[in-house]
């Protein structure tokens, strides 16, 4: 097959784009190179069956006219902004990034006849719920990021009925490992670098959520993409089970063979519109027939020894 994948030069977009190479597949890359790094793409440039498209969504003209050139079988539509507290500062950011982006793919794709899309979205749509968030419960987004998130999810549904698109939309968790531009693991390491007495970490460490190794997450979303044939599929993956922010310092700490001392900054949120704690329903998957290998702990335990051995 011929994919298209959106923000493919990203930490996630970048290790999909090696699996399907891999598997013989001809993949086109678009990066606006905001948090996409070219060196994550260093053995896809080797292969011929790789074009990167250096290429901002915004520019709907220019998206069409790589539609146009092109003969795409299925977008994975990645690309969005994923820094969360980025968008607390900006309200066009997420609208622009998350929403706008996800429209101009839409609307190349009913242009020029393309059938496939798996969307990249996430636990962030929900808002904070006491429940276990399965794929039908009900969507409260407290963050610009989960709201621009949940509106692609609504676009995506509208165009599937109207324009014969088949969808796979896939909430992701927290997602962890090597090539890594932001996120928690991250975080806690530029701290450690710049501050040798002191590890500040936001919020009271008792935010715990799912955590999944960005492995394991590439194998489910081509999982999902093989196996799942209704024309609208939804699902949420990850494992069932969370970790707490204070077990992930406490892992950064280990892994680095720092001495630091962790100070917490207090509040039950890192950063307004945090989710704090949340913990999926992963039946659907699991009825379907995959569950991720590793647990939350076992999933950062793993990322935090494959970051540092790459840094």
């Amino acid at each position: 097959m011929k994919f298209l994948i959106t923000g493919g030069a990203g930490f996630i977009g970048s290790h999909l784009v090696d699996r399907l190479l891999e598997q013989g597949n001809r993949v086109s890359c678009v990066d606006n190179f905001i948090l996409g790094r070219r060196e994550h793409l260093t053995s896809a440039m080797e292969n011929p069956n790789f074009s990167l498209h250096d290429l901002d969504l915004l520019d709907l003209d220019k998206l069409d006219e790589l539609f146009n050139r092109e003969s795409f079988d299925a977008v994975f539509h990645l690309a969005a902004n994923s820094d969360i507290r980025a968008g607390t500062e900006s309200t066009e950011r997420d609208l622009q990034l998350t929403f706008m982006t996800s429209y101009h793919v839409l609307e190349c794709m009913q242009r020029y006849d393309v059938r496939k899309i798996l969307f990249a979205s996430t636990g962030a749509i929900f808002g904070e719920q006491e429940e276990r968030l399965r794929e039908d419960s009900v969507a409260l987004p407290e963050s610009l990021y989960g709201a621009s998130k949940l509106a692609s999810e609504a676009f995506i549904s509208a165009f599937s009925g109207l324009y014969n698109i088949q969808a796979w939309v896939c909430r992701f968790p927290n997602v962890v490992g090597d090539r890594s531009t932001h996120g928690i693991i991250y975080d806690l390491l530029q701290k450690l670098d710049g501050n040798p007495t002191t590890l500040e970490v936001l919020g009271d460490g008792k935010q715990s959520k799912p955590y999944m190794y960005v492995h394991e997450l590439i194998q489910a979303l081509l999982f999902i993409f093989e196996n799942a044939n209704e024309k609208m599929n939804v699902f949420n993956i990850g494992p069932s089970d969370r970790t707490s922010v204070a077990d992930i310092a406490r892992l950064v700490l280990e892994g680095s063979g720092a001495t630091q001392e962790i100070a917490y900054t207090g509040g039950n949120k890192g950063w307004k519109g945090d989710v704090p704690k949340y913990e999926y329903d992963t039946q659907k998957l699991q009825i379907l027939g995959w569950g991720p290998p590793t647990n939350s702990f076992e999933a950062v335990k793993l990322a935090v020894n494959k970051i540092i051995e790459t840094r």
